[in-house]
């Protein structure tokens, strides 16, 4: 397809369909991403058999939020690039700095339950990834592990669920780990072992809804990196509160790191003994909210 041919959208359409799926996700996506939001529309047109994308906005825009088609339009529109052990400097700090951390925490109080929420697991490379570190610590002898991962791509949850993943994905694994919790389905397939599986949970969850959230519960660590970006202002600061009260008081928050959280200093304090983990802690109550 020559960039002639690539469809795009109108100033008019761009922001009738933005405003639309900023309403139903909390995703603001800028005028740059014209030509990738429009590829992602017609798609969805073409299912459809409608002939333009006037016509599918009419359609969509009377959808219920739950409906099948929001949920394939938020399927295509969702970035899902992820992948087992990523970022492994700021995951050997968390390792080191953050779960043990915790772990005193509970030994010296006597709580034997660990909750972590992997806050936009995608695929749920993030979230097995953490399974298998815990495992390998035998943490699951001396506590109860959940590991909740949340997405809103029905599509993402349903490969996490499943465990099957190409070998893209797993290409940072240790050896030994990949050895021992995959089996080779084929030269291009992978699939994770129930052992770490049955540590996981998935659940559709939009971070800008406060009640999805809310039914979470408390956590103890809360991962939620590389997904700040795609929030506006206002969406990030909704999400970020919504995180906020799903975290026990001592817990941690990490992010990405092309993320920080300067501008809700109000709510969130980075550990500055903790840096290379891009952690972050409850700031004290009454801290006043931050001017920018």
């Amino acid at each position: 397809m020559t960039p002639l041919d690539r469809p795009s959208l109108t100033s008019t359409q761009f922001k009738k369909f933005a405003d639309f799926i900023y309403d139903i996700s909390g995703i603001r996506f800028q005028e740059a991403k014209n030509y990738f939001l429009a590829s992602k529309l017609d798609m969805r047109k073409k299912d459809l058999n409608m002939s333009s994308l006037d016509e599918y906005y009419n359609f969509i825009i009377r959808q219920p939020k739950m409906s099948r088609e929001i949920e394939l339009l938020l399927n295509e529109i969702t970035i899902n690039e992820t992948f087992f052990y990523r970022n492994t400097a700021q995951l050997d700090s968390y390792n080191k700095d953050i779960l043990m951390d915790i772990i005193a925490q509970k030994r010296a109080k006597g709580d034997k339950r660990l909750r972590i929420w992997s806050a936009a697991s995608s695929t749920g490379d993030e979230a097995y990834t953490l399974i298998m570190d815990m495992l390998e610590k035998n943490l699951h002898r001396e506590f109860t592990i959940e590991i909740v991962g949340t997405d809103i791509s029905q599509k993402a949850l349903g490969v996490a669920k499943e465990g099957v993943y190409k070998k893209y994905a797993i290409r940072n694994i240790p050896p030994h780990l990949l050895r021992k919790h995959f089996t080779i389905l084929d030269e291009h397939n992978y699939k994770l072992s129930d052992e770490i599986k049955r540590y996981g949970t998935f659940k559709h969850c939009n971070l800008s809804d406060a009640m999805n959230c809310r039914a979470l519960g408390k956590f103890d660590i809360v991962f939620c990196r590389n997904v700040l970006i795609y929030f506006d202002r206002e969406s990030r600061e909704q999400v970020l509160t919504n995180i906020y009260n799903n975290m026990n008081d001592n817990a941690f928050l990490l992010v990405g790191h092309s993320e920080n959280l300067y501008a809700e200093r109000h709510l969130f304090e980075i550990c500055k003994d903790k840096l290379q983990a891009l952690a972050y802690k409850k700031a004290p109550k009454g801290t006043e909210k931050a001017r920018v």
